[in-house]
């Protein structure tokens, strides 16, 4: 709480500002009206902001460095009527053409000519395939987060980006990185940690191929979140949405069951609070009565969630966001900004392993529960009195839920919650703070200097729910020690009431604690030299370090592994590109050097030069001291960048890019128990600090034709070429007991092709929205770095990947009434998201081929409805959502791909084909079945919103 108190302070003391990457620029050309020809010396401005500038001897000119918005722009000049476009937007990275014909006038002082103009649907300058959401769209779906839009894009399937693997895409807050370097540990797509406000995006840009020079680091995607800023009148909106509609209406929704094995779903029970402000900074409004002086915008959000689909999916986050800018002198402007996120959450167990307190305790001290026939699978629970629970045997048969069978042996409600209490508790915190310095040279020329501190913190850890200690504290974690001896594991770990210790066998048997810390030096010059060339050249210097603590218990107390480790990184880039803008061709043309060092700043890190005989022998510590060590290289590369766009006429343009992009190995990979620690018998990875970049080479070919003013189709081909990508190779340690160790290389390669279809409507006539179609094929050694397991020893030839999706449809509807219609018929809107996928692989059972079969095709509709009032200045909204509208049961993923493609012949229960089948109890027991298998039912979500 302090943090968050602190954070608000900060941003209403000082002062954020557009950066490069999250601009764009506004240019065109102002003529007579009656005579066509161009007018020198014409002002152009923003109105609201300082920004502006004057028309050459040609009649030209050029806005740079708009933060993305929507503006008002206004032409000037003596002897002529002021013209004014409204609703000029401007987007990340794009030019926005706005041409003026001013008329002359004979009188002394005549009303403007004000123009609403449209946001143009056909781009000259856009090179590749990039979708624009604007804050106005977010608010329109039905949507938990950004990523979600993200995900409904052409050629995304989840958290992969044209074929890509998760961890390929880069996620950029005001056009700076926010993304673990620590790596696989934590984040979703791949590293990404924050959690950002919904209600501070302004724009959202999604890229998924041919990426400017600026952009390095990343192969598959780019996601580029432009924030709010401050204007010069107050606003702001306060929204809740809630699943929690009373226990009644709730039952009514949806059955809910609360014994464990006839559980299908429960109704999710969350409360989601936003919020957003922005305008004039309060000192210098309210002491200097100046409005343009400092702006702010602060947005926040907070999730609550008490019950999930499943048991133990309890959430809580909340996250705030905020910059600010101080307009130092006409030309300059300095600024800060942030963003402080937290999150902790439970998930779901489903109990078809062992779990069971230490050998030490004493039988009574807990209770085995086995299947009535077999005694071949065990259900341990940790308990502090077993008097206070029994087992409970029952018939389910024939009752609604998924685990219908027959009679067996399970326990009463309360107690299978008792085991779910002792799952490992995540929590994830995130915070970074940012100041920029941007300053005009001259109208055409400016460059920005900004330095970014970002920080993340991943952690999980069996909680002390039972208060262990005795110290009423529940929320401290389990501590580990399996004996009273300080030399096997670290008082860290120990559990704090003394010489017990606890410990689980099972699915969570494990501590971990990761920090991350990045800091980030860049500076940016951006010149029009001259009205066809626009010069961008810039430097970034990072520099990361790494704090893992990782301890597994897969084997029991005494067998933990380790992975232990602090290290640094840092990597330099370097870019230069030119935009050249002529009149039947646009070009961007760009070079961009990158170097990193995994040996840091503070000391070299070292790794064996023979894997098979890699220790000479342990330090007191335990930790390896190596045979022949060897330190890596700093690795360099050079990655061309070129986009071509071919106006054919006012209607159609052809796009090609090319491009090589590299991505640094994270942290996982370069720095993974080098010291040998802990080896036990197999499943020890070993990082590899002298690995390579992964590398992507990418083509991409489009036509964009816009069939009318307010529909456009497009076609895009794409071919990646992906080499040096991870994959993990086994050493048998001789010396060492023939312990194992996996050894990650750059030793796998991937190729993906595909072909997407886009058809755009802008909202008019009551409706509008977009269905892309995409057919894809993507090929490689493995799937992820860990899925390759004998890639070394097999045969390497190429297999679909596990996330490839060959035909993927996405569709996105509004309808709306405006303002004009009739009371009760005005100000209602309609968004409809529909997904459509032809099925993921999965590899048959018994035939050692991989990934030769399909899932059955996956739909999803959601839908979000809602209607609008307005009181003066104030809009009330009212919002039903609701999710799998349809209720559709997919299959996500297969239980047990015997049982699902054999069935089972020693039973009259017909289980072919059932994905939910994941285990047996015993020879000839029921079948165990997990709904997880199975996407979520059907679930509703209301809301009000109110906005001024």
């Amino acid at each position: 709480m302090r943090n968050i108190l602190v954070f608000i302070t900060i941003l209403f003391l000082l002062i954020s500002s557009s950066f490069s990457g999250v601009t764009g620029k506004i240019e065109g050309i102002v003529k007579d009206s009656d005579t066509g020809k161009p007018l020198p010396g014409v002002n152009v401005i923003i109105e609201g902001t300082t920004i502006g500038a004057a028309t050459n001897q040609n009649g030209y000119y050029v806005i740079l460095n708009i933060p993305a918005g929507t503006y008002t722009i206004k032409a000037m000049m003596i002897g002529y009527i002021p013209f004014v476009f409204e609703n000029v937007k401007v987007s990340i990275d794009l030019t926005t053409k706005t041409d003026f014909d001013l008329t002359r006038t004979v009188l002394e002082a005549a009303e403007s000519v004000v123009v609403i103009a449209e946001r143009p649907l056909l781009r000259r300058d856009e090179f590749t395939s990039r979708t624009t959401v604007s804050a106005e769209d977010i608010d329109l779906q039905p949507i938990d987060n950004f990523q979600d839009i993200a995900r409904n894009q052409a050629g995304v399937v989840g958290s992969h980006f044209r074929g890509g693997r998760t961890g390929e895409v880069l996620v950029l807050i005001d056009g700076l990185p926010v993304r673990d370097p620590a790596g696989e540990y934590s984040g979703s797509l791949g590293g990404f940690t924050a959690d950002i406000p919904e209600a501070g995006i302004q724009e959202m840009e999604i890229t998924l191929g041919g990426f400017s020079a600026e952009y390095g680091n990343v192969q598959s995607g780019v996601l580029n979140l432009a924030m709010k800023e401050g204007g010069n009148n107050y606003s702001g909106r306060v929204r809740v949405l809630s699943t929690n509609f009373g226990a009644g209406l709730n039952d009514l929704l949806m059955d809910e069951h609360e014994k464990w094995f006839n559980t299908t779903y429960q109704h999710k029970l969350e409360n989601i609070y936003q919020f957003s402000l922005s305008g004039p900074g309060p000192i210098s409004n309210l002491l200097l009565g100046k409005k343009d002086l400092i702006n702010f915008s602060i947005s926040g959000e907070i999730t609550d969630r008490q019950q999930g689909i499943f048991l133990n999916q309890n959430l809580y986050k909340h996250s705030l966001q905020g910059k600010a800018t101080a307009h130092v002198t006409p030309n300059a402007k300095i600024s800060v900004g942030g963003l402080y996120s937290y999150q902790e959450w439970d998930q779901f167990y489903f109990p078809a392993s062992k779990y069971g307190p230490g050998h030490d305790y004493l039988e009574n001290d807990y209770e085995r529960l086995k299947q009535e026939s077999s005694d071949t699978l065990y259900h341990y629970t940790y308990v502090s009195d077993p008097d206070k629970y029994s087992d409970l045997q029952g018939a389910i048969a024939d009752s609604s839920g998924i685990f219908d069978g027959d009679s067996f042996y399970t326990v009463q409600n309360f107690y299978v919650g008792s085991m779910q209490d002792y799952l490992w508790d995540r929590t994830q915190k995130t915070n970074n703070i940012y100041f920029v310095w941007t300053h005009s040279l001259t109208p055409r020329t400016y460059y920005e200097v900004r330095y970014q501190q970002f920080y993340t913190n991943y952690h999980y850890a069996t909680p002390d729910v039972e208060d262990r200690d005795g110290d009423g504290n529940t929320d401290e974690d389990l501590t580990w020690d399996a004996s009273d001896n300080p030399d096997i594991a670290s008082p860290e770990y120990r559990e704090r009431s003394g010489n017990n210790y606890w410990w689980v066998r099972g699915d969570d048997p494990g501590y971990r604690d990761q920090k991350s810390w990045s800091k980030t030096l860049k500076a940016d010059l951006v010149s029009q030299v001259t009205d066809n060339h626009l010069i961008k050249s810039g430097m970034e210097f990072n520099l990361q370090e790494m704090d893992v603590e990782n301890i597994s218990w897969t084997l029991g107390v005494g067998h933990e592994r380790k992975d232990i480790w602090n290290e640094d990184l840092m990597d330099f880039g370097f870019y230069i590109q030119d935009k050249m803008d002529f009149e039947g061709i646009i070009g961007l043309v760009g070079l961009r050097f990158d170097y990193f060092d995994p040996n840091g700043l503070t000391g070299s890190v070292y790794y064996p030069k023979d894997y098979i005989d890699p220790v000479d022998s342990f330090d007191e510590d335990d930790k390896a001291i190596l045979n022949n060590p060897q330190t890596p290289d700093p690795k360099w590369q050079i990655s061309p960048r070129i986009a071509i766009s071919h106006p054919i006429t006012d209607r159609d343009v052809i796009r090609f890019t090319y491009g090589h992009y590299f991505q640094r190995p994270d942290g996982y990979y370069l720095y993974r128990n080098l010291s040998y620690q802990g080896l036990t018998k197999t499943g020890n990875y070993v990082g590899n600090p002298s690995l390579k970049p992964e590398k992507t080479v990418a083509y991409e070919v489009g036509v964009d034709h816009l069939f009318t003013n307010d529909i456009k189709g497009s076609i895009n081909w794409y071919y990646k070429d992906v080499t040096d990508l991870m994959n993990n190779q086994k050493f048998v340690l001789g010396a060492l007991q023939n312990k194992e160790t996996r050894i990650y290389f750059n030793a796998d390669y991937g190729n993906i092709k595909g072909l997407e279809f886009n058809l755009t409507k802008r909202i008019s006539r009551l409706w509008g929205g977009s269905i892309n179609y995409t057919f894809s094929v993507a090929k490689g050694r493995a799937s992820s770095s860990g899925g390759g397991f004998g890639a070394f020893e097999s045969e390497r030839r190429l297999n679909i990947l596990d996330f490839d999706q060959t035909h993927t449809v996405n569709a996105n509807l509004t309808f709306l009434t405006p303002d004009e219609f009739p009371i009760g018929l005005n100000n209602w809107r309609a968004n409809i998201q529909l997904d459509y996928g032809s099925g993921l692989p999965y590899s048959s059972y018994g035939t050692g081929k991989i990934n030769d079969q399909r899932l059955p095709w996956t739909s999803t509709t959601d839908l979000r409805i809602s209607k609008r009032f307005v009181l003066a200045n104030t809009k009330l909204e009212l919002i039903l959502d609701v999710f799998n509208l349809f209720n559709r049961q997919n299959v996500e993923w297969i239980g047990n791909t015997k049982y699902y493609d054999q069935g089972a012949a020693d039973s009259d229960e017909d289980i072919k084909g059932d994905p939910s089948v994941v285990a047996r109890e015993g020879v000839g027991g029921d079948f165990i079945r997990n709904p997880q298998v199975y996407s979520y039912e059907r679930q509703f979500r209301f809301g009000v919103a109110v906005q001024f």
